[in-house]
C-alpha cells in the first residue's frame, strides 16, 4: 500500500506546482486583482475577487467537460469569444487605469462581481492552463476521483494565490499616497494588464 501511495502522493505534489505556476503568474485577472487593490482597495475589491474565482470555475468547468474544445471546433464562435475576451480585458484596463487617486476613490463606482465574473469566465490564460492541467497530468487516482482531484488543487490554487495578488496590491496602494504616482501605479497595472493579453494568446494556441 504504502508503495502504491507515494507515486500519488509524488504525482499530486508534482500537479500542484505545475498549477501554480500556471495559475499563479501574472496574467489579466491575477493582473486585474492587483490593479484593483491598489487602485481601490481591498475592502472594495472583495466582490471582484468573488466574481473572478466564480468565473474560473465556470471556465474549468467548460475544459474539464469537453465543451470548450467543441466550442473551438467552430471557427468563428472561437474568434467571436476570442475578440470579446480581449475587448473586455482592455476595458477593464482602462477602468483601471483611469480610477481617480487614493483620497478620490471612495466616490468612485468599482469593479463589483459582475465585472469579475466576465473577466473570469473570459480568462484565456486560465482556458489553455487548465486545458494543459486537466488533460496532460495523470495523478494514478481512481478514475471518478481524478478530474475532481485536479479541479479541486486547481481551484485551490486559484483563490489562494489571487487572494494573494489581491493582497499585494493592496499593500503597494499605502506606497503610492500621492496623487500622481497612485496614477502611474494605475496606469503601469493596466498596461501590463494588456500585456499579457498578447501572452495568453501564445498559450491558447
Amino acid at each position: 500500500m504504502p508503495d502504491t501511495l507515494l507515486p500519488i502522493y509524488q504525482a499530486v505534489l508534482a500537479f500542484a506546482i505545475a498549477a501554480i505556476a500556471l495559475l499563479a503568474s501574472p496574467g489579466p485577472a491575477t493582473l486585474a486583482l492587483a490593479a484593483s487593490g491598489a487602485a481601490y482597495g481591498m475592502r472594495r475589491s472583495t466582490r471582484f475577487f468573488v466574481g473572478i474565482t466564480l468565473g474560473l470555475v465556470i471556465a474549468m468547468t467548460l475544459v474539464a467537460t469537453g465543451l470548450y474544445v467543441v466550442l473551438h471546433r467552430f471557427p468563428m464562435l472561437a474568434t467571436a469569444l476570442t475578440v470579446i475576451s480581449i475587448a473586455y480585458i482592455f476595458w477593464l484596463a482602462y477602468r483601471i487605469g483611469t480610477a481617480p487617486p487614493i483620497e478620490q476613490v471612495q466616490s468612485a463606482v468599482t469593479p463589483g462581481w459582475g465585472a469579475g465574473f466576465v473577466l473570469g469566465v473570459a480568462n484565456i490564460k486560465a482556458y489553455a492552463a487548465f486545458a494543459a492541467l486537466l488533460g496532460s497530468f495523470t495523478l494514478g487516482t481512481a478514475p471518478a476521483w481524478e478530474q475532481g482531484t485536479k479541479a479541486l488543487i486547481c481551484l485551490l490554487v486559484c483563490v489562494v494565490f489571487d487572494f494573494l495578488w489581491l493582497f499585494a496590491g493592496s499593500r503597494m496602494r499605502r506606497l503610492f499616497i500621492h496623487p500622481t504616482w497612485s496614477r502611474r501605479l494605475n496606469v503601469s497595472f493596466a498596461i501590463l494588464m494588456v500585456a499579457t493579453v498578447a501572452w495568453s494568446l501564445t498559450l491558447a494556441r
